[in-house]
Protein backbone atom coordinates (compact mmCIF):
# COMPACT_ATOMS: atom_id res chain seq x y z
CA UNK A 1 0.00 0.00 0.00
CA UNK A 2 2.87 2.37 0.81
CA UNK A 3 4.27 1.89 -2.69
CA UNK A 4 0.85 2.58 -4.19
CA UNK A 5 0.78 5.94 -2.41
CA UNK A 6 3.88 6.90 -4.42
CA UNK A 7 1.98 6.39 -7.69
CA UNK A 8 0.88 10.04 -8.16
CA UNK A 9 4.43 11.36 -7.75
CA UNK A 10 5.82 8.62 -10.00
CA UNK A 11 3.31 9.59 -12.70
CA UNK A 12 4.20 13.26 -12.28
CA UNK A 13 7.90 12.42 -12.53
CA UNK A 14 7.31 10.72 -15.88
CA UNK A 15 6.50 14.14 -17.38
CA UNK A 16 9.84 15.48 -16.18
CA UNK A 17 11.70 12.38 -17.40
CA UNK A 18 9.86 12.44 -20.74
CA UNK A 19 10.82 16.04 -21.51
CA UNK A 20 14.32 15.34 -22.89
CA UNK A 21 12.98 12.34 -24.81
CA UNK A 22 10.33 14.54 -26.43
CA UNK A 23 13.00 17.09 -27.37
CA UNK A 24 15.12 14.34 -28.91
CA UNK A 25 12.17 12.98 -30.91
CA UNK A 26 11.49 16.45 -32.30
CA UNK A 27 15.14 17.09 -33.10
CA UNK A 28 15.21 13.78 -34.99
CA UNK A 29 12.14 14.84 -36.99
CA UNK A 30 9.95 12.13 -35.51
CA UNK A 31 6.89 14.36 -35.20
CA UNK A 32 4.25 11.63 -35.21
CA UNK A 33 6.00 9.74 -32.41
CA UNK A 34 6.49 13.00 -30.51
CA UNK A 35 2.80 13.89 -30.91
CA UNK A 36 1.65 10.48 -29.68
CA UNK A 37 4.14 10.65 -26.80
CA UNK A 38 2.99 14.12 -25.77
CA UNK A 39 -0.62 12.96 -25.75
CA UNK A 40 0.23 9.83 -23.72
CA UNK A 41 2.41 11.68 -21.24
CA UNK A 42 -0.25 14.38 -20.89
CA UNK A 43 -2.70 11.75 -19.67
CA UNK A 44 -0.46 11.33 -16.62
CA UNK A 45 -1.26 14.96 -15.71
CA UNK A 46 -4.89 14.03 -15.21
CA UNK A 47 -4.21 10.59 -13.76
CA UNK A 48 -1.69 11.74 -11.14
CA UNK A 49 -4.21 14.19 -9.68
CA UNK A 50 -7.00 11.62 -9.81
CA UNK A 51 -4.89 8.93 -8.15
CA UNK A 52 -3.65 11.34 -5.48
CA UNK A 53 -7.23 12.19 -4.52
CA UNK A 54 -8.37 8.55 -4.58
CA UNK A 55 -5.38 7.38 -2.53
CA UNK A 56 -5.69 10.26 -0.08
CA UNK A 57 -2.21 11.61 -0.76
CA UNK A 58 -3.14 14.92 -2.39
CA UNK A 59 -0.84 17.74 -1.32
CA UNK A 60 2.69 17.33 -0.03
CA UNK A 61 5.43 17.19 -2.62
CA UNK A 62 2.90 16.74 -5.42
CA UNK A 63 1.78 20.37 -4.97
CA UNK A 64 5.26 21.48 -6.07
CA UNK A 65 6.15 18.56 -8.35
CA UNK A 66 3.01 18.71 -10.55
CA UNK A 67 3.34 22.32 -11.76
CA UNK A 68 7.11 21.82 -12.07
CA UNK A 69 6.52 18.80 -14.33
CA UNK A 70 3.98 20.71 -16.42
CA UNK A 71 6.27 23.72 -16.82
CA UNK A 72 9.32 21.53 -17.58
CA UNK A 73 7.49 19.71 -20.34
CA UNK A 74 5.95 22.86 -21.83
CA UNK A 75 9.21 24.84 -21.75
CA UNK A 76 11.13 21.92 -23.25
CA UNK A 77 8.61 21.64 -26.09
CA UNK A 78 8.58 25.41 -26.63
CA UNK A 79 12.38 25.67 -26.72
CA UNK A 80 12.70 22.71 -29.09
CA UNK A 81 9.92 23.90 -31.42
CA UNK A 82 11.45 27.39 -31.36
CA UNK A 83 14.89 26.00 -32.17
CA UNK A 84 13.39 24.09 -35.09
CA UNK A 85 11.54 27.27 -36.13
CA UNK A 86 8.21 25.46 -35.97
CA UNK A 87 7.03 28.22 -33.68
CA UNK A 88 8.44 31.72 -34.16
CA UNK A 89 11.37 32.57 -31.96
CA UNK A 90 9.71 35.78 -30.81
CA UNK A 91 6.93 33.64 -29.29
CA UNK A 92 9.52 31.51 -27.53
CA UNK A 93 11.19 34.66 -26.15
CA UNK A 94 7.82 36.10 -25.07
CA UNK A 95 6.86 32.91 -23.20
CA UNK A 96 10.26 32.42 -21.59
CA UNK A 97 10.48 36.13 -20.75
CA UNK A 98 7.08 36.08 -19.05
CA UNK A 99 8.02 32.99 -17.04
CA UNK A 100 11.33 34.61 -16.09
CA UNK A 101 9.54 37.73 -14.85
CA UNK A 102 7.11 35.59 -12.83
CA UNK A 103 9.96 33.57 -11.32
CA UNK A 104 12.08 36.63 -10.50
CA UNK A 105 9.09 38.45 -9.03
CA UNK A 106 8.06 35.51 -6.86
CA UNK A 107 11.63 35.10 -5.57
CA UNK A 108 11.87 38.82 -4.76
CA UNK A 109 8.49 38.81 -3.02
CA UNK A 110 9.54 35.81 -0.98
CA UNK A 111 12.94 37.28 -0.01
CA UNK A 112 11.91 40.87 0.68
CA UNK A 113 8.26 40.55 1.71
CA UNK A 114 8.09 36.92 2.95
CA UNK A 115 5.15 36.20 0.63
CA UNK A 116 5.02 32.47 0.02
CA UNK A 117 1.70 31.92 -1.75
CA UNK A 118 1.38 32.70 -5.44
CA UNK A 119 -1.85 31.64 -7.07
CA UNK A 120 -2.08 31.49 -10.85
CA UNK A 121 -4.25 34.17 -12.41
CA UNK A 122 -7.08 33.43 -14.82
CA UNK A 123 -5.05 35.16 -17.56
CA UNK A 124 -2.10 32.91 -16.69
CA UNK A 125 -4.28 29.82 -17.03
CA UNK A 126 -5.70 31.05 -20.35
CA UNK A 127 -2.15 31.78 -21.54
CA UNK A 128 -1.00 28.28 -20.59
CA UNK A 129 -4.02 26.77 -22.36
CA UNK A 130 -3.19 28.57 -25.62
CA UNK A 131 0.52 27.74 -25.29
CA UNK A 132 -0.42 24.07 -24.97
CA UNK A 133 -2.77 24.39 -27.97
CA UNK A 134 0.05 26.04 -29.95
CA UNK A 135 2.39 23.15 -29.15
CA UNK A 136 -0.21 20.50 -29.96
CA UNK A 137 -1.33 22.16 -33.21
CA UNK A 138 2.30 22.67 -34.23
CA UNK A 139 2.92 18.96 -33.70
CA UNK A 140 -0.29 18.00 -35.50
CA UNK A 141 0.57 20.25 -38.46
CA UNK A 142 4.16 18.92 -38.53
CA UNK A 143 2.73 15.40 -38.62
CA UNK A 144 -0.13 15.80 -41.10
CA UNK A 145 0.61 19.10 -42.96
CA UNK A 146 -3.03 19.92 -43.67
CA UNK A 147 -3.89 23.56 -44.29
CA UNK A 148 -6.63 23.48 -41.65
CA UNK A 149 -4.06 22.60 -38.98
CA UNK A 150 -1.78 25.40 -40.18
CA UNK A 151 -4.64 27.90 -39.89
CA UNK A 152 -5.49 26.62 -36.41
CA UNK A 153 -1.81 26.80 -35.43
CA UNK A 154 -1.64 30.47 -36.48
CA UNK A 155 -4.83 31.23 -34.52
CA UNK A 156 -3.33 29.52 -31.46
CA UNK A 157 -0.12 31.52 -31.97
CA UNK A 158 -2.02 34.82 -32.02
CA UNK A 159 -4.07 33.93 -28.94
CA UNK A 160 -1.03 32.51 -27.16
CA UNK A 161 0.94 35.71 -27.80
CA UNK A 162 -1.96 37.92 -26.71
CA UNK A 163 -2.64 36.08 -23.46
CA UNK A 164 1.04 35.50 -22.67
CA UNK A 165 1.65 39.24 -22.92
CA UNK A 166 -1.51 40.16 -20.98
CA UNK A 167 -0.81 37.63 -18.25
CA UNK A 168 2.79 38.85 -17.93
CA UNK A 169 1.54 42.42 -17.41
CA UNK A 170 -1.10 41.14 -14.99
CA UNK A 171 1.47 39.25 -12.92
CA UNK A 172 3.63 42.39 -12.75
CA UNK A 173 0.58 44.40 -11.62
CA UNK A 174 -0.30 41.77 -9.01
CA UNK A 175 3.30 41.65 -7.72
CA UNK A 176 3.37 45.42 -7.30
CA UNK A 177 0.01 45.33 -5.52
CA UNK A 178 1.25 42.58 -3.16
CA UNK A 179 4.34 44.64 -2.35
CA UNK A 180 2.28 47.75 -1.61
CA UNK A 181 -0.26 45.82 0.45
CA UNK A 182 2.46 44.34 2.68
CA UNK A 183 4.30 47.66 2.99
CA UNK A 184 1.11 49.48 4.08
CA UNK A 185 0.38 47.04 6.93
Amino acid sequence: MRLLKLLPNILTSTRIAASPVLAWLLLMGRFRTALISVLLVSITDWFDGYSARKLGVAGGIGVVLDPLADKTMLVTLFVTLGYLRIIPRWMLYLAIGRDGIILAGSVLLRIFRNIRRFTPSILGKISTFFQIMLVLLSLVYSTFALMLFDDLKWAALALSALFTGLSGLDYIRRGIAMTRRIRNH
